[in-house]
């Protein structure tokens, strides 16, 4: 595969979208980065899984800091929810317990397909 045609697809992807399809975009990666990481956990490669529960916490933590809390409670439901997925990445890696990420991407997938129906219903 030419890694330098898909970079410059997927970054053309980032550019053109707009604010519902980037956040739908950040819960695929999220769930995408758990699942891998849950698989190295199981593998006991703690490197890989290290760095893949580190990258969704940065998306989670990306999510959190582009709430508008002007759009009311929704948004502080939100950054509760996020901060409690991520404290469960964390406990879930320290203690090497996956159904805890389980638990992630369980909420995680429920988000997504609720911004899928906001997303695509409004076009």
């Amino acid at each position: 595969m030419n890694t330098t045609g898909y970079q410059a697809y997927k970054k053309a992807q980032i550019q053109t979208a707009d604010q519902g399809r980037l956040i739908i975009m950040c819960y695929e990666g999220t769930i995408a980065f758990l699942k891998q990481g849950k698989m190295a956990m199981l593998n006991k490669d703690v490197k890989a899984s290290s760095e893949l529960f580190t990258k969704a916490q940065n998306v989670l933590w990306e999510l959190t800091n582009s709430l508008n809390f002007e759009a009311g409670e929704i948004a502080y439901n939100l950054e509760a929810l996020y901060n409690y997925m991520i404290r469960r990445i964390i406990e879930a890696h320290y203690h090497s317990k996956s159904e805890l990420i389980d638990e992630v991407v369980n909420f995680l997938e429920e988000l997504k397909e609720s911004w899928e129906k906001i997303v695509y219903k409004s076009r």
